[in-house]
């Protein structure tokens, strides 16, 4: 009776090696969600790890974990090295292909836990973007690994639910501006002297209110013997639904000279900044700052201040399509 139960037990555990041999080597998982924006804002989220604490799954399963990046801010060459607790153990993520607005691909390396292979793609969906997120993980040579590759969707699918749902919020939150093709740089800005003006003006008397600051600074420097030392430029302010306050400034040669007739003397901003330029008429601004801003929010960049647009050609002596405007946005 022994020698039959034995025999069974070896004959069950051959039976199950062999199955387990047959099994799929290869453990595949995929979770998708819908997001409410452009795949240009999901994908300059997910092609680099300037944000990825901020929709990870995993981030909240040890507040000590340590994190740092390496290589390229965006793109192949981008990597994310971590160490934590048992939950959340130590690895490398490295982003090894990407391509605009549709999908993004990396490898992650767990040390003694094995390596896995992670692709995150983007379609159009009506005015929003489906978002997959699929991960292959090689679960090696033992048969044992091939039996626990069947039970990974079920213990990672969940996580990366979760982390859809996070990254959905996360893109959700920024300003729903298409930034394909748009370009920022960044730049260092230093102090100089400026004289500067208050406005508030309707939405249909932004220009007026300009002139208006342009022509009060212009007779300020006239009066205190001011050169002019760089294009006029504004500063953004607040923007109540029918009136919108911002500062007028231009740059000059010095300082020194005593605040009058409403006319500020001050140091402009010094520091980091994203810069673009908006070739066009003035009218259509708003949509290249709601794209820098846009921009900005998907690349994980801070804001450090208002942004500043400085106008750098006369739209009296070029034609309203060809007249540049530099934005500047404030960054830390």
């Amino acid at each position: 009776m022994l020698k039959k139960i034995l025999f069974a037990i070896v004959a069950v555990v051959l039976i199950l090696g062999i199955i387990g041999v047959l099994l799929p080597r290869h453990a595949h998982v995929t979770r998708s969600v819908s997001i409410d924006r452009p795949a240009s804002l999901v994908y300059a989220t997910v092609n680099s790890f300037q944000l990825f604490p901020a929709w990870s799954p995993w981030q909240d399963l040890d507040p000590n974990m340590h994190q740092s990046t390496a290589g390229p801010r965006d793109g192949v060459g981008a990597k994310l090295v971590w160490s934590g607790n048992d939950k959340v153990g130590s690895g490398t993520q490295l982003i090894t292909a990407s391509t605009p607005n549709q999908s993004v691909a990396s490898d992650l390396d767990f040390g003694s836990m094995g390596a896995a292979k992670s692709v995150m793609t983007m379609t159009s969906e009506g005015s929003g973007t489906r978002v997959t997120w699929a991960l292959d993980i090689d679960m090696g040579a033992n048969p044992i690994g091939h039996y626990i590759g069947l039970t990974m969707d079920r213990m990672i699918g969940n996580d990366f639910g979760n982390g859809l749902a996070k990254l959905k919020s996360l893109v959700e939150s920024m300003p729903n501006a298409d930034i394909t093709g748009f370009t920022a740089q960044e730049v260092q800005l230093d102090a100089q002297p400026v004289l500067l003006v208050a406005e508030t003006a309707a939405f249909d008397a932004i220009g007026k209110a300009y002139a208006d600051g342009f022509g009060r600074i212009g007779a300020f420097m006239a009066k205190n013997k001011l050169q002019q030392s760089g294009a006029p430029f504004g500063v953004e302010g607040t923007m109540s639904p029918d009136k919108y306050a911002f500062d007028a400034g231009i740059p000059v040669d010095r300082g020194g000279a005593a605040p009058a007739d409403g006319v500020r003397v001050a140091q402009s901003y010094a520091g980091k900044a994203l810069k673009t330029t908006h070739v066009g008429a003035y009218e259509a601004l708003p949509q290249t700052q709601a794209k820098l801003s846009a921009y900005m929010a998907a690349h994980g960049y801070s804001s450090a201040g208002a942004m500043i647009e400085s106008f750098i050609d006369d739209p009296g002596k070029v034609a309203a399509e060809k007249v540049r405007t530099d934005i500047y946005a404030p960054i830390r």
